[in-house]
């Protein structure tokens, strides 16, 4: 043994270099660096005491994605990422909850196409974004970003309540009191009046109607299958 192996076999097994991602409940909380034993495509980061320690100091990130992303950010195995906690994995699907994301900001991603494409507020896609692209709700990314998405992928993802379903909004607990608009997506003799926030968001002032009685007067005043009409409450009811 030379005198290096000597010394490495003196310290504790638990800050062993391994060659081995670290735990982050064994090693340096916060501090970071990246380990190429195994050659750039099975490289990943470490904070064991072993790696860290005498790495310069612009070299170590204060986590474990930080340090994936500055080091391996072209790495087509993906083995750093894949040892990051899940809640910072970045699946290429969308983030559904605020709880594994950053509330209130939300960015486009294209990790699989347009036509793929999806809003989400997880940390990984939204660090580093420029601040005009990060919006403060996923409609309001998706309704700017993913306008002419064939697919409604990213429409999809919204919760129920945000929903633009193609069916009346007929509850205003779901929609913007006092401002309804016509939607023809199935034709005029399907066609209803909404008051939901994706039907009624970018339709000019002059369309947009207080009561949904009004507008379906004012739209489908001809529809011979009075479906308009026939989604306003009972009160509302011409009899």
């Amino acid at each position: 043994q030379n005198e290096d192996q000597v010394c490495l076999s003196k310290i504790p097994d638990f800050i062993q270099p391994s060659a081995q991602p670290s735990l982050v409940e064994l090693g340096l909380p916060g501090q970071f660096v990246a380990v190429f034993t195994n050659g750039y495509e099975d490289g990943y980061c470490s904070n064991l005491k072993a790696d860290v320690i005498g790495t310069p100091e612009a070299q170590i990130f204060d986590s474990e994605f930080d340090c994936c992303q500055a080091y391996f950010a072209d790495q087509t195995s993906g083995f750093c990422i894949s040892n990051l906690s899940n809640d910072q994995q970045p699946s290429a699907q969308p983030s559904l909850s605020n709880e594994l994301g950053l509330p209130g900001q939300y960015v486009a991603v294209y990790a699989n196409g347009y036509d793929d494409g999806y809003c989400s507020n997880l940390k990984e896609y939204v660090i580093g974004t420029p601040q005009a692209l990060i919006f403060d709700s996923e409609f309001e990314c998706c309704q700017t970003i993913f306008p002419d998405q064939a697919s409604g992928t990213c429409i999809s993802n919204l919760s129920n309540d945000q929903q633009p379903s193609a069916q009346p909004s007929l509850s205003n607990e779901l929609g913007l009191p006092g401002q309804y608009v016509a939607v023809f997506a199935n034709g005029y003799e399907d066609g209803y009046c909404s008051n939901l926030k994706a039907d009624v968001i970018g339709t000019p002032e002059a369309q947009i109607y207080a009561s949904e009685f009004d507008c379906c007067q004012e739209n489908f005043p001809d529809q011979t299958s009075g479906f308009c009409i026939s989604n306003l409450p009972q009160d509302l009811q011409p009899s």
